[in-house]
């Protein structure tokens, strides 16, 4: 009986060996397996998560591009900001942290505690672009775990001009609109980094494991634009809205011969976007001014001269009506006085297919590739989307969606002699050194019309100014060719009685034009609603002031004295002309014309008249005698004797042009006409000599 309970006993206790036996080396088994997990399979993970608590990553910020206009001033760049961010792993006091940060930036604590209660992560910002202001509070701060940075920071540094076409970036220097958006990535660089590792005792050091990586800065921009043209547009649209009390306005300013923009700025008062370039978004019916289409076609196909005469049925065709009532007219007059009735009588004659291949000629209907974002194509009917009534009234400006950079396109098509250019806005691409990286030129896309038509169309222009609906636009000394424009504004799908687009597109000189500047108004609301009335005198005073600005001695023609009379022995009394102060290929030109006996003594090359008489030659025959001084005559010396004109009662681009032929130091105060100048007429010159010039109006600039 013994026996047999010690052998229960025994059996027993050999189970339980056996069972503890068989725990502990299936624990073994896990502890091992979790072993192997950890050292193998998830070794990598683990290693993430140590490597995490001492050591970090942080990024080091490029430089991004600055953007200049044309002549190198800088519309933007940048400037260094104070920034902390922390990497919650390595952050010890927490609650230390927080409550300096609250108490410098006025912010509850438990803001910046739930900063830096981030899980998963090893960076968080605490504050970002801390005002300057806030430098003196800051600058001592020094956590563990918290990092202080070095931002660039994006600014305008002419206030807000250009803004709208430089765009903006936002707060992690991407760009949001404009030239920052589209050139983006060239002007972004690329960010570096430094990896930062905490020691023993808790301090951060780069890890000498980790080279550290440069950030590369991004590139620079050079625009096409003009920053003292851009700032007349943008002062004389925001005069324009509001002396027409209009809902908003665009203006346009390019090169006729290069494409180059010059110039954009649009408002919109009812709500829209200031940060939308509506110069290339926004579509609008563009009336009148789309008569540029059937006088160019119509002129280039040879189906009339200026001179035919066109029935306009007393100023009324098939509903459509014409501001003054003529039972006819010729072509001339009816590119001059705007008549709707006459300009569909010369599409009919044009027929539906050459109409469309001229207006796509021309570029509507497509975009003009402009690197800017969100260009629009416009809308342009296929022949065989017509109705019987689409020709008229496309022939006029409506049934068609335009731009107004096509718009302005089109018409210094025309102005340089009929070559359509493509529009740029980008110059040049320059690394951060400052080498050449890509640089932009003219681009000719298709010749749309002759020369020989685009001469006359140009004259049929120059007479809508001089006698037509565009007297507003008129500048005196200075051709201008334009033609105004206006449409009615559909509004929830009817045309309204109320609301109109009122345009002036127009361009100069128009015997060698150099700019175009259009001008279109969104719904004045003064009373005038016609672009004669409302834009052309907003194209005068922006044209008028770049044309004071620029000083382009090809913008002046010779003004005649009636107070100086010379004669050939072939023509007594010839036209009167005192030709001093006038550039010397301005006069030659001017005898030529008028078969006037001269000679020249000096230079014939950038040169300008200093002085004038009537001669006699050997044989007895009288001519004229021109004195000339230029860039390479010494004017000061005593047998030149070079001696101050009198520039009184001149305009001041007459001063700026004789002054920059002569080589002499100005000074201009003012702007319109010269009243005081030092020194006086007659005085000699002499070198280094800053002439004064004093004008009646104060400067605008």
């Amino acid at each position: 009986m013994r026996e047999r309970t010690n052998t229960n006993i025994k059996a027993n206790t050999d189970r339980r060996i056996t069972i503890f036996m068989a725990v502990f080396a299936l624990l073994f088994l896990v502890i091992i397996y979790k072993l192997f997990n950890i050292q193998v399979l998830d070794a990598a993970r683990y290693q993430l998560a140590a490597k995490k608590q001492y050591e970090s990553k942080i990024s080091l910020k490029s430089s991004r591009g600055i953007i200049f206009d044309r002549k190198m001033n800088a519309l933007v760049s940048n400037i260094i900001m104070y920034s902390f961010a922390a990497d919650p792993n390595m952050v010890d006091n927490k609650d230390s942290v927080a409550a300096v940060f609250a108490s410098i930036f006025k912010k509850d604590k438990s803001f910046y505690i739930d900063k830096l209660n981030t899980k998963n992560t090893s960076f968080v910002w605490l504050e970002r672009r801390i005002d300057p202001s806030y430098e003196a509070q800051v600058k001592d701060i020094n956590f563990s775990g918290v990092i202080k940075l070095n931002e660039p920071n994006r600014i305008f540094n002419y206030d807000k001009l250009t803004s709208q076409l430089v765009g903006y970036t936002n707060i992690d220097n991407n760009g949001l609109s404009g030239i920052e958006l589209e050139l983006d990535e060239m002007l972004s660089g690329k960010e570096g980094y430094v990896v930062m590792q905490k020691d023993g005792l808790g301090r951060k050091r780069p890890a000498v494991e980790y080279p550290r990586q440069e950030p590369v800065d991004g590139n620079n921009v050079i625009l096409t634009i003009d920053m003292n043209i851009q700032k007349i547009v943008e002062e004389e649209l925001s005069a324009g809205v509001e002396i027409n009390n209009a809902a908003g306005g665009k203006v346009i300013v390019m090169n006729v011969k290069t494409g180059e923009l010059l110039a954009m700025h649009s408002i919109n008062l009812e709500g829209g976007s200031h940060d939308k370039i509506a110069e290339i978004t926004d579509l609008y019916e563009p009336g009148s001014t789309f008569k540029i289409i059937t006088g160019a076609a119509a002129l280039e196909e040879s189906i009339l001269s200026k001179y035919d005469v066109i029935n306009t049925y007393g100023g009324e065709y098939m509903n459509i009506k014409d501001a003054h009532k003529y039972s006819s007219l010729t072509f001339q007059q009816v590119i001059e006085q705007s008549s709707n009735v006459g300009t569909i009588q010369v599409a009919n004659r044009l027929g539906r297919e050459k109409f469309y291949k001229y207006a796509r000629d021309f570029g509507f209907g497509i975009t003009t590739g402009l690197d800017l974002p969100g260009e629009m194509r416009g809308r342009l009917k296929r022949p065989v989307e017509f109705s019987p009534v689409s020709l008229n009234y496309m022939s006029i400006g409506y049934e068609v969606l335009v731009t107004a950079l096509q718009m302005a396109n089109a018409y210094a098509c025309v102005a340089n002699g009929g070559m359509m250019m493509k529009p740029f806005i980008i110059k040049k691409v320059l690394a951060p050194d400052g080498t050449l990286l890509k640089e932009y030129k003219p681009v000719e896309i298709r010749n749309v019309i002759s020369k020989n038509t685009s001469k006359m169309l140009t004259e049929l222009f120059v007479g809508v100014v001089e006698r037509g609906t565009g007297k507003d636009a008129y500048i005196e000394n200075i051709k201008v060719a334009g033609k105004t424009g206006t449409s009615q504004k559909m509004v929830e799908g009817k045309y309204s009685k109320s609301k109109y687009t009122s345009s002036f597109i127009g361009y100069f000189p128009a015997e060698n034009p150099q700019i175009v500047v259009a001008v279109i108004m969104d719904a004045p609301g003064n009373g005038e609603i016609y672009g004669g009335k409302v834009s052309a005198p907003i194209f005068r005073k922006i044209s008028e002031r770049i044309i004071n600005l620029t000083g382009l001695h090809e913008f002046s023609a010779p003004e005649y004295n009636a107070d100086v009379v010379l004669t050939s022995d072939s023509k007594v009394e010839k036209t009167p002309l005192n030709l001093v102060n006038f550039d010397i290929s301005d006069a030659v030109k001017f005898l030529n014309e008028n078969e006037l006996p001269f000679e020249v003594e000096g230079p014939r090359k950038n040169a300008i008249v200093i002085s004038q008489e009537s001669v006699t030659d050997e044989k007895g025959a009288k001519k004229i005698r021109l004195v000339t001084a230029g860039a390479n005559t010494d004017k000061f010396s005593k047998e030149n004797g070079l001696k101050m004109p009198d520039l009184r009662g001149m305009s001041v681009r007459k001063c700026i042009k004789i002054m920059s032929t002569l080589g002499v130091d100005y000074k201009v105060n003012g702007s319109g006409k010269v009243s005081v100048q030092v020194p006086e007429a007659g005085t000699q010159l002499v070198k280094n000599q800053t002439v004064i010039i004093n004008c009646d109006s104060p400067d605008k600039f």
